[in-house]
């Protein structure tokens, strides 16, 4: 991702001004003086940015996924001092999806099942993924009462209220995502595909073009910045 970036950025006409990697881990944004700084990395190295970026008072964009609770709270704390930005994906197109979730749970009867499948390739390191994570989390904060079931064996009826979330691992995969509404007579199938991952840092400089102008330190969403 950070080679996309950089490739994306430059095709733009954006400066890149500093570049941190695992041989140099060095954050000295009080020389270089970024407008933002943008993180797709590994959470311990986010954590650091973050700590950097906050001395110094640079907005901070991050599309890491794999980030435990223990992170967010970190990540919080530093939101305090800066404006922070997180997305698992910064696919436009997932973004619509997440919105089409969200309409589907709202108007459909709770007499639909609800189940969420991820497919990524074989080295992506977290399961599910972050994104499936998101849609998860909107489903459930409109069905206030469902419980999560990750994976299935054995002898497993989909519990009425419960919502299934498998992940697929296996050669290229860039990254797809569907939700499944099943009812008796009738499923609803809302899909996305991404099929090259220069859309994922297309869509974080768009993002970003935006971001860097905020100036009140806080949390921020995909959404409030769109």
């Amino acid at each position: 991702m950070g080679q996309l970036i950089t490739k994306v950025a430059n095709e733009l006409g954006h400066e890149i001004v500093s570049k941190v990697n695992r041989s140099t881990m060095a954050y000295d944004f009080g020389r270089t003086k970024p407008d933002i700084c943008i993180d797709f990395s590994a959470p311990i190295a986010t954590i650091k940015l973050c700590a950097a970026a906050a001395a110094c008072k640079i907005p901070v964009l991050i599309g890491t996924t794999g980030l435990a609770d223990e992170d967010f709270h970190k990540i919080e704390d530093f939101s305090k001092v800066i404006p922070i930005l997180t997305s698992p994906n910064f696919s436009v197109g997932i973004h619509v999806l997440r919105k089409l979730v969200r309409e589907a749970t709202k108007i459909l009867p709770k007499n639909f099942d609800i189940e969420i499948v991820e497919k990524h390739h074989t080295q992506k390191k977290d399961a599910p993924s972050g994104t499936a994570l998101s849609i998860l989390s909107d489903i459930k904060n409109i069905r206030k009462d469902s419980i999560e079931t990750f994976g299935r064996c054995g002898k497993s009826e989909h519990v009425p209220g419960s919502i299934g979330v498998h992940a697929l691992r296996g050669g290229d995969v860039v990254g797809e995502h569907d939700v499944y509404f099943f009812s008796q007579g009738e499923r609803l199938e809302i899909a996305h595909r991404a099929t090259n991952r220069e859309i994922f840092a297309r869509g974080a400089l768009f993002v970003a073009e935006k971001f860097y102008k905020v100036n009140v330190p806080k949390l921020y969403s995909l959404e409030e910045v769109l």
